[in-house]
């Protein structure tokens, strides 16, 4: 969740904040490449943890054989 809101602040920052006018491109382009970094990397590792945190079903019948 944390990765998803530093992609998050990353979008508002480049795209709202004034002092950003002040940046160089580099600087303006670190930020934009990082926040998207984050959020993918953010948005992999929520489906990755979504399977895991199903437990499966047991009924008894696998233990009976």
């Amino acid at each position: 969740m944390l990765l998803l809101l530093i992609a998050f602040l990353a979008l508002v920052v480049s795209r709202t904040f004034p002092f950003t006018d002040d940046l160089s491109g580099l600087a303006e382009s670190a930020i934009a490449v990082g926040g998207a970094v984050c959020g993918l990397a953010g948005v992999w590792l929520w489906l990755r943890r979504t399977p895991a945190s199903e437990a499966p079903s047991t009924t008894g019948e696998a233990e009976n054989r």
